[in-house]
């Protein structure tokens, strides 16, 4: 009976607990049990540890310039980078116990920052939280050196740089050229001044038959002892803005000669102890349909300005877009003189032939001898020569009128085909229009 009561009597405690939990008695069991927990642990840190030390790492240096000294004078900071320090601080633990590294703000101190030069700066670190009693105790590290300079800008020339870049076999390289040709670099003052040149380079291996174009692969900058400088001291345009242009020439031989004029019909030019410095030289063009070989004249020289004893420089022609690729820009002609000589001879009037005279005139001579005829040839061929071989023609076709006239004549030996003339021999000629039959009985009445 009595454990039937007691069934009975604990129903509605039951009950009752039910109720509690539904109306969440539990959750502000929990929240009650955390605020003990706490004042628990401040009534430890109060009464054990009032004060603590403490490291934390990884604090996040802030550096900025606005409104400082150094960025009123237009510096900049080189070579800084962003960093970490470790920072040991003290305290109430109940304050500092649970701090981390975004409770604490470093910063990099400024102040003594008033021109270029290079700095030692201390790292302040501070407490995010004003109220609390944080003393900072020491800061690892505890200064960085900084670079301070003006920022300024140049401008210089690009040069190509291609030294696995060649040509084809009977083919050569122009110097290349970098389009843009220039480029503007901006940077430290003290950094700028070390540049000298700046390549543009291109490090693969190609060869070339005709004209290309390439994008540089890396802009290099060099000093004056052709030193590489570090280029993340510089900003400037990318090596891919930068174009390598090449062009293509063709090698080519040029056979020399030169043109004998002024020799008298049948007269061997072969013969002449003629011989050139260079009779072949080395060109390129940049027409690469050009034959590979070709003949080409020096220029003239008159068989009379050849006494065996001077030489004659002619500069070497070029066609359009040829360079000279033999290191010799002049040829020399130059004469043997071994087995031959000289020997003067008298013209008799008698052996000068006049042609060429329009026939509406009459011409004669009015030398009766031409002397010091100065001839050249073989010396047994000069030798056997006497006066009477010695001939000479002169052209009177361009005669227009009568009248007295110096003509220039052209004189050989006659039958010797190695015999030349030096000089300039003269004579004199009159023209005149011929006598008509009404004058001739003119005259033979009068008389």
């Amino acid at each position: 009976m009595e454990e039937v009561k007691e069934n009975t009597k604990n129903t509605p405690i039951s009950k009752k607990i039910k109720n509690i939990k539904d109306k969440g008695t539990d959750f502000s069991l929990r929240i009650l049990a955390f605020i003990i927990a706490v004042i628990s642990w401040f009534i430890m840190s109060i009464t054990q540890f009032p004060t603590i030390n403490k490291t934390i790492s990884g604090v996040h240096v802030e550096f900025n310039m606005d409104d400082t000294m150094a960025k009123e004078k237009g510096l900049e900071a080189l070579n800084y980078k962003d960093f970490t320090v470790d920072v040991e601080i003290k305290g109430m633990n109940y304050e500092i116990g649970t701090y981390t590294e975004n409770d604490l703000t470093a910063k990099v101190k400024l102040d003594d920052v008033t021109k270029e030069g290079k700095y030692t700066l201390e790292i302040d670190v501070k407490s995010n939280h004003p109220a609390d009693r944080c003393t900072i105790v020491s800061v690892s590290p505890e200064s960085i050196e900084v670079d301070f300079d003006r920022i300024t800008q140049k401008t210089i020339e690009v040069t190509a740089e291609v030294p696995l870049v060649t040509a084809e076999d009977g083919y050569t390289l122009k110097d290349p050229t970098v389009t843009p040709n220039e480029i503007t670099i901006s940077g430290a003052k003290n950094e700028l001044d070390k540049i000298d040149r700046v390549s543009a380079r291109i490090s693969k291996s190609k060869k070339l038959s005709e004209d290309a174009s390439m994008q540089a692969e890396e802009l290099i900058f060099y000093d004056a002892d052709s030193g590489k400088l570090d280029s993340s001291n510089f900003n400037a345009r990318s090596a891919s803005d930068y174009s390598v242009n090449f062009s293509i020439l063709k090698k080519k031989t040029l056979n020399l000669s030169v043109n004998i004029t002024g020799a008298p019909d049948g007269f061997d030019v072969s013969s002449i102890p003629m011989k050139l410095s260079e009779d072949k030289v080395s060109v390129t063009t940049p027409h690469l349909d050009d034959p590979v070989e070709e003949d080409r004249s020096l220029g003239n020289i008159q068989l009379k300005n050849i006494d065996l004893k001077k030489d004659i420089k002619f500069k070497i022609p070029l066609n359009t877009g040829e360079v000279n690729t033999s290191g010799k820009d002049t040829i020399t002609v130059s004469f043997d003189d071994k087995g031959y000589s000289s020997a003067t001879f008298t013209l008799d009037s008698e052996n000068i032939e006049l042609v060429g005279t329009p026939s509406m005139f009459t011409s004669e001579i009015d030398n009766d001898k031409l002397p010091n005829v100065v001839l050249y040839g073989p010396t047994e061929v000069i030798e056997s020569l006497t006066d009477a071989d010695i001939y000479a023609k002169i052209s009177l076709s361009d005669i227009k009128e009568v009248g007295s006239y110096t003509k220039e004549a052209e004189i050989y030996a006659k039958g010797k085909k190695n015999v030349w003339c030096f000089g300039t021999n003269e004579v004199q000629i009159t023209v005149s229009k011929p006598k008509t039959d009404d004058s001739s009985l003119d005259d033979s009445s009068v008389s």
